[in-house]
């Protein structure tokens, strides 16, 4: 059976059968009945997920990939003679190995979906007979229903092979004869990734109280082979109940942080807890929260969430799991694809294919189509690149069916921007030179084939243009026709809608006049051209500047080097996604000033005594042009979601962003800080501040031990100096110039960027700190500091990148919610 590629580790498990250029077919070493096959198949299955006996494996670098199991040689063979006689003939000479290697994982992890639906639909019926034959009071409840299952094994003294059930409520494991364990999610205390015993990989310690109200933990070991899948499933659910037993709904009875300054307070208009949602949407495009059941298009067309293969059950057995199982799945889609494009949260995946985008070579990856977007991300195992492509359907000119690309044979799918959407945002004097003008939108997309590569002089002209382009966009795809047809009909219901397009890059960088303070170094003149040259080569090869600029591992490094000054408002806009946002919603920022035009709210009589109040330094907030643009956007976001209505910082965080861009492009930035960057930092009871804030404490511990009694002997306990620094986004509280470089990694690698600056910002005052006994002497010396920019950033993102990594502050930001 074909398989999604993954990593084969080690071979010395294995023995070889057969071997070509590029494949091998290897056999367990597992079933010989000797001793050492005994111990090879406990090895196996504490790391693998039933192991069967035959495996293809495809010799890429830097590591072998698994692209086909099964326990009959006969299957394998078949795999293999089909490898032979139909795959490597259609490899190119000219083709280097790697464009090799991606190509066919491309291709084989396409094929692959279907076949593993079929697998896992013949094994469901089993286990859930299973979880109800021996879990029969769980199965019972009305809130236990089974959502899925993984074979792995539980360390106890040695590793037991078993199943872990996972229900919405608990965990439930069951080992042969008569191991069983139920974990209901509400007492857990923690999940985290560990090895076992520290020996073997791949593991994951639950730590779970015995009862409601206990102090008495219990660790639980499980080995799994998907350890990611399974982790991410078991978090999902336990961030579930943790929000129950918090009671979000109920914001009064939140608990609050006795150490929260009073002068970070916060005020509400209304008890909802979602944003309002605008009213203009074309009745054709489904674009926020109210999203059908089935998501019918405006000419009956079915488009089904999610494909990558059969979603109906084959039987009633296993449409007790399927449905439920299926929508826990989607649910946590959506949230990974929002969160790696940085979509709106709204915004509903409904396709997703392995796929190679072409640029130069094959560039291995997956592409996701939702309602207004389609988006390319490169696989970095196999490519060993870092690609994100993001399109709105709005933007498109044409979307073609090639059969080639630059001479080399494939089915593929040419989306061409318009050469207006591409215009308007190369109008910054950073971006790539104007396009030609692509063709007609209703009628250069019918499906024709391509055939013009055939001639070479075509070729070289095309490859000569190509490199000039950044408006044409090719995917290779193994299901190219059904693809082509969901995504063409989309984006004819966008061109039929004729929504507006948000303005040009050039307007969304007008912002106030900022006046550097006294404290800034300026760069010298030598490193502010040097960096313009380095982005300026950027946006000519990836642009245009935009929301369908290419992000490559070399914006990261750009934005770490620092944003030129007269560009930071639009990049901001494209690395946070606020420009994604208001590519959906064009206009709605006007739209709430005007239905709200002279209405007032508890949250509109706080933001006015905070107006006169916002970055004293700055002569801009002190004229009737600023206060009445500052005004404007934070009115408007306390309209848009009242649950947050208006919290003391975010009138700093809005001014910054309105030095640097206009009104409607501060005012969806502010809008990805607070619903989607800082979740819960400004609402009534700053539930995700509070979390924070414990976080960095321990942290802080960790690295700076004798900092932190420091701190607390004189009276200046870590949180009440860092509260400040990550509401306002360390505006403020340390110089300029630091503080937007800061605030330039804080938008485009997201919050992890503020515990890592905050070490960074300690390790660099320890000393100093360390001397002084006076609380307010220790946030004077460190505002009034002059800091090494470049330096600080070095150490902000090499020196702790290693110790705070994402998954680190997710885990303890689900253990210490859980105790506050």
């Amino acid at each position: 059976m074909w398989i999604i590629p993954r990593a084969q580790g080690t071979t010395l498990l294995w023995t070889k059968l057969q071997e070509n250029a590029m494949f091998i077919v290897l056999k367990s070493r597992s079933d010989s009945g000797t001793l050492v096959a005994s111990f090879v198949s406990v090895v196996l299955t504490t790391t693998e997920d039933q192991p069967l006996t035959y495996r293809i494996v495809l010799k890429a670098e830097p590591a072998q990939m698994v692209v086909a199991v099964s326990n009959s040689l006969e299957q394998i063979r078949k795999h293999w003679d089909w490898i032979e006689a139909d795959m490597m003939p259609k490899m190119l000479d000219s083709m280097d190995y790697r464009d090799k290697v991606q190509f066919i994982v491309s291709k084989i992890a396409s094929m692959a979906t279907a076949g593993e639906e079929e697998e896992e639909d013949q094994n469901e019926e089993a286990v859930v007979t299973r979880f109800h034959r021996e879990f029969p009071l769980v199965s019972a409840g009305q809130s236990q229903k089974l959502l899925t299952y993984f074979r792995t094994s539980l360390w106890v003294r040695m590793p037991t092979k078993g199943t872990m059930f996972i229900t919405e409520a608990s965990v439930c494991y069951h080992s042969p004869p008569n191991i069983r364990i139920v974990i209901p999610f509400k007492l857990i205390s923690n999940i985290s990734k560990e090895s076992a015993l520290g020996l073997i990989p791949n593991s994951i310690k639950i730590s779970a109280y015995d009862q409601p109200g206990s102090k008495k933990e219990q660790q639980y070991y499980f080995t799994f082979f998907s350890r990611d899948e399974a982790y991410s499933t078991l978090c999902q659910l336990w961030k579930m109940a943790i929000e129950q037993l918090a009671n979000p709904s109920d914001e009064s009875s939140s608990p609050s942080c006795p150490s929260t300054p009073s002068s970070f307070t916060s005020s509400s208009t209304f008890s909802s807890s979602t944003p309002s949602t605008p009213s203009h949407v074309p009745p054709s495009i489904t674009s926020r929260s109210e999203v059908p059941p089935s998501p019918v298009l405006a000419d009956g067309m079915f488009m089904s969430p999610i494909i990558t293969g059969s979603t109906q059950p084959s039987s009633p057995m296993v449409a007790s799991i399927r449905p439920t199982k299926y929508s826990l799945d989607m649910q946590k889609r959506n949230i990974d694809y929002t969160s790696l494009f940085k979509l709106p949260s709204t915004e509903v995946l409904l396709e997703e294919h392995w796929c190679s985008y072409w640029r130069k070579s094959y560039i291995v990856g997956k592409l996701y189509v939702s309602y207004n977007f389609c988006c390319f991300q490169a696989n970095e195992v196999v490519s060993a690149k870092e690609l994100y492509v993001v399109l709105s359907f709005k933007q498109i000119g044409s979307i073609q069916k090639v059969n080639s690309i630059m001479g080399l044979v494939g089915s593929s799918i040419k989306v061409i921007l318009n050469a207006e959407s591409s215009a308007s945002s190369s109008s910054s004097s950073f971006s790539s030179p104007s396009s030609s003008s692509s063709p007609s939108p209703l009628t250069s997309s019918g499906g024709s084939e391509d055939s013009s590569n055939s001639n070479s002089n075509n070729k070289e002209k095309e490859s000569k243009e190509k490199d000039k382009s950044p408006r044409e966009h090719f995917f290779l795809l193994y299901n190219r026709d059904q693809t082509f047809d969901s995504m063409t009909n989309i984006w004819r219901q966008h061109v039929l809608a004729k929504t507006a397009l948000i303005p040009s890059v050039q307007s969304m960088g007008e912002g106030g006049n900022t006046v550097v303070p006294s404290t800034y170094v300026e760069p010298s003149e030598q490193l502010r051209v040097y960096k313009a040259n380095l982005w300026d080569k950027y946006i000519t090869k990836n642009g245009p500047l935009g929301l369908s600029m290419l992000k490559t591992r070399k914006l990261r490094e750009l934005v770490r080097l620092g944003t030129p000054e007269e560009m930071r408002g639009i990049v901001w806009l494209i690395t946070s996604g606020a420009i994604a946002s208001w590519e959906v919603n064009p206009g709605y920022f006007q739209e709430l000033l005007a239905e709200h035009k002279d209405m007032t709210s508890l949250a509109i009589e706080e933001i006015e005594k905070d107006l006169h109040r916002t970055l004293g330094k700055q002569p801009y907030f002190k004229t009737d042009e600023g206060i009445i643009r500052l005004r404007n956007v934070l009115v408007a976001y306390s309209w848009r979601n009242p649950a947050i209505g208006y919290c003391q910082a975010m009138n700093v965080v809005a001014g910054m962003f309105l030095l640097h861009c206009s009104e409607e492009a501060a005012f969806w930035l502010l809008c990805k800080v607070c619903e989607d960057l800082l979740t819960d930092y400004y609402s009534t009871a700053m539930i995700g501040s509070i979390v924070d804030q414990k976080i960095f404490a321990i942290i802080t511990q960790n690295h700076f031990p004798k900092l932190y009694q420091h701190l607390e002997k004189i009276g200046l306990p870590i949180n009440i100096l860092s509260l400040p620094w990550f509401m306002c986004l360390f505006i403020g509280y340390i110089p300029w110039e630091v503080a937007l470089r800061v605030l330039d990694g804080f938008l485009y690698e997201g919050p992890l960027v503020l515990f890592q600056a905050g070490l960074a910002i300690l390790k660099v005052n320890q000393d100093d700190i360390l001397a002084l006994d006076d609380s307010e002497q220790v946030v004077d010396m460190m505002k009034a500091r002059h800091y090494d920019a470049q330096q600080l950033m070095d150490t902000t993102f090499h020196h702790f990148a290693l110790t705070i990594t994402p998954d680190y502050i997710a885990e303890l930001r689900n253990s210490q919610k859980y105790k506050t």
